[in-house]
């Protein structure tokens, strides 16, 4: 089970009223970023229970946030998210940090099973490989801008900081500051990692067609290595020839094509394009 305490500060806080609708965006979006990374990891819905409890004291306002969860190993999921000691894998909110609001050119895996992180100004830094998609996933940045970026937009509400949850405040260690200087690095942003495909050199094929289409150029079903598989068809003049009835032995010859693998680097999905279709012997 891991405790910490989520505390706002700031002005507007001193006469203890804080707007209700960033207090339940702040928890939804806390919600959000315990159950994605438990998602990440491998954990389903009913393994993770994330309770709450505050209110205003001092002139700030917070939270007390109990979460436990049922993973077969003992991960910690709130330090993972940022909001717990440091540990050297390194967290959410300090990979943001690092970005400084930047964009990611692109993500790749190291032989060693880690994520290279390269932003769009050639600086690289490395993760463990669970954050590949974490640090992709824009439910996860609308999250941090309700937990911390729109608070900190709002008027009079200057810190927000995440504690231990010790009842004596003097005890109390922070695990993590943000000021409303750094709210930009939490951020949504539309587009969060600018390359997501990665291509291998096309091969060349022989294969049949399965079932083609003239009106479009994805759907497109062949014979790979005795599987079906669906492709892409990038080659125009291929296509134009097929639409207008130029290929009538389709279905019946054999051709040679050079295709192409094409890996989703945060999914780990895979399609295929078949580049060119070379006549038929």
């Amino acid at each position: 089970m891991e405790e910490v305490i989520l505390r706002y500060d700031g002005e507007s806080l001193s006469e203890h009223s804080m707007d209700i609708k960033l207090v339940a965006e702040s928890l939804q979006g806390l919600e959000t970023l315990v159950r994605e990374v438990h998602e990440e990891l491998g954990g389903k819905e009913e393994q993770v229970d994330i309770k709450v409890k505050g209110g205003f004291n001092e002139g700030s306002f917070e939270f007390l946030c109990t979460v436990s969860q049922f993973l077969s190993e003992n991960i910690e999921l709130l330090k993972i998210v940022g909001f717990g000691a440091p540990f050297a894998g390194g967290s959410l909110v300090s990979y943001l940090q690092w970005l400084k609001g930047r964009k990611i050119k692109r993500i790749t895996l190291t032989e060693e099973g880690n994520c290279k992180i390269v932003t769009v100004d050639g600086e690289t830094k490395e993760s463990p490989s669970y954050m590949r998609a974490l640090l992709a996933s824009s439910s996860v940045r609308v999250a941090f801008n309700k937990v911390i970026s729109k608070p900190l937009r709002s008027k009079g509400i200057e810190l927000f900081q995440v504690l231990t949850p010790e009842q004596d405040r003097s005890e109390r260690e922070v695990l993590a500051s943000v000021t409303k200087d750094d709210e930009r690095y939490f951020r949504q942003k539309q587009t969060l990692v600018e390359e997501i495909d990665s291509r291998k050199p096309p091969e060349e094929k022989v294969i049949t067609f399965l079932s083609v289409h003239k009106d479009k150029d994805t759907g497109w079903r062949i014979d790979y290595d005795g599987d079906p598989l669906s492709v892409k068809i990038e080659d125009i003049d291929f296509r134009s020839r097929v639409s207008k009835g130029g290929e009538p032995d389709i279905f019946a010859n054999a051709y040679t094509v050079d295709i192409q693998e094409i890996e989703n680097i945060i999914t780990l999905d895979k399609s295929y394009s078949i580049i060119k279709v070379y006549d038929p012997d």
